[in-house]
């Protein structure tokens, strides 16, 4: 069975640019694999050192080994191959088109490596060290090789053709430990049980309606709606400043005013704290005032004040001359 037949399947959702309903289309999940363990190569009586000729493909390989072309994902999996164009090894004359098509000159200098150095007939410097230019190799008793007996150049054709000859060696199984990959692989492919899994063991997320508003008018607007509560904020440092300021101008205690003929006090309620909440003045009556006696009165007693009602008003006097806003 083939590789892409072994992945579960997956409801992807459409439609959600439009007010209809969620649409599902069943895909396989290709998000789902699996990788090979890093240390294959110890287990030797299961797998074999195989160098890969000019023309092998991995179905052909597969139907060498397994006798199944469509196992050649077995061979991919366990040499991590995930991309057969970068990832597989090139014949002679696609390299050589390859190299052309990279680089401008197929002989152009790639890098520098080091050679390798001997000191006492044991080795001091191995070869094929990636080094720069200016290298040079230093022996213990202190001589200075040059350049040449140091390092050496690398080509640009001269690099991509070792890393070519590199993709070569794969890990083949036996046929033994084939059957046991491909049951494994299915088992870990496979969904763990969850509420999205339907009857046919298909995976499902069900989609919320909002998200059909998740687009950048959403975004405009949720800006504008922070902007509006800045402005709130500044309106109540505003409004702090002013009643501080009517605290201040109601430290006055009382407030006295007298007029000719009439005398008239308006007082205020210390409620502590320094602040008085200030009485209304008494509404003048309409009446004229009285005609006074011929016989000349000793000393006018002045109208006594009225007096303030145990009740603080909560609007100051508008009355000009008096002190309010002590709140």
């Amino acid at each position: 069975m083939s590789y892409f037949n072994k992945l579960p399947d997956i409801y992807v959702a459409e439609g959600i640019s439009s007010s209809e309903n969620f649409k599902y289309r069943l895909v396989k999940n290709i998000f789902r694999r699996t990788f090979a363990r890093e240390d294959l190569d110890k287990y030797t009586t299961f797998f074999e050192t195989y160098s890969i000729r000019d023309g092998d493909t991995p179905s052909s390989i597969a139907l060498a080994v397994t006798g199944d072309v469509f196992l050649d994902w077995v061979v991919l999996t366990v040499n991590n191959i995930t991309d057969v164009y970068e990832q597989w090894p090139k014949d002679n004359a696609t390299l050589q088109r390859y190299v052309e098509e990279r680089y401008d000159s197929i002989d152009g200098l790639h890098h520098w490596e080091t050679n390798e150095v001997l000191y006492n007939d044991i080795v001091f410097i191995k070869e094929g060290i990636e080094v720069n230019e200016t290298f040079r190799a230093v022996l213990p008793d202190g001589t200075t090789l040059g350049k040449d007996a140091s390092i050496y150049p690398v080509t640009n054709y001269e690099y991509e053709e070792y890393n070519n000859e590199l993709k070569r060696q794969i890990l083949l199984p036996n046929s033994q430990i084939v059957d046991l990959i491909v049951e494994e692989f299915e088992d870990l492919v496979e969904y763990q049980p969850n509420r999205e899994l339907d009857a046919q063991n298909n995976k499902k997320t069900e989609l919320s309606v909002s998200q059909l508003f998740l687009d950048k008018k959403g975004i405009i607007y949720g800006s504008t709606a922070r902007g509006t509560t800045s402005e709130a904020v500044t309106s109540f440092d505003f409004g702090s400043t002013v009643a501080t300021s009517s605290a201040t101008a109601g430290v006055v205690s009382s407030t006295t005013t007298t007029s000719s003929g009439t005398s008239t006090a308006s007082s205020g309620t210390n409620t502590g704290g320094g602040a008085t909440t200030p009485t209304p003045s008494p509404t003048p009556s309409p009446t004229p005032s009285p005609t006074p006696s011929p016989t000349p009165s000793p000393t006018p007693s002045p109208t006594p004040s009225p007096t303030p009602s145990p009740t603080p008003s909560p609007t100051p006097s508008p009355s000009p001359g008096y002190y309010g806003g002590g709140y």
